[in-house]
């Protein structure tokens, strides 16, 4: 078996890397180039959202720095405080299965850009367009109810 990489920089415990990688030392310091790092992420995060069990609290965190996300930004787009996203990620608390697969879901889309669950999520979060919300106004025409213009 060739030697493989432990590559722990991602924040996951379980992650190896056959190949895709240089590993130099220079002056006694070991420094790491990784061909295609988004590639690899991509990769990693896949295995993650395709596995059979529960996101564990290290890979919740990869995920939402996936998404470039801090935890305020995440939370705000969950409908959640920031503490609970950082004590998901501690494992204090499990992580509830709709938060789990909204994860997975917005891992997906990064991946095919193609953003429906992200964007009602962005929709929902925005503050500004709760105070923009106007008053509903409906009409009936021909035995239908429709927005009025």
């Amino acid at each position: 078996m060739s030697k493989s990489y432990h590559y722990t920089e991602c924040g996951l415990p379980n992650v190896h890397l056959k190949n895709g990688y240089t590993l130099e030392i220079i002056d006694g310091e070991e420094y790491l180039s990784i061909d295609d790092m988004n590639g690899l992420h991509n990769a990693i995060g896949s295995q993650v959202v395709d596995k059979n069990q529960g996101l564990t609290g290290d890979e919740f965190k990869f995920l939402r720095l996936q998404f470039n996300h801090s935890r305020r930004v995440l939370g705000e787009l969950l409908g959640i405080d920031q503490q609970t996203v950082g004590r998901w990620e501690k494992e204090e608390t499990a992580i509830p299965k709709t938060v789990d697969a909204t994860m997975r879901q917005l891992f997906l889309e990064l991946l095919n850009e193609d953003s429906n669950l992200s964007y009602l999520l962005e929709k929902l979060a925005d503050r500004e367009a709760k105070t923009l919300m106007s008053e509903i106004i409906l009409e009936e025409k021909d035995h239908q109810w429709l927005k009025a213009v």
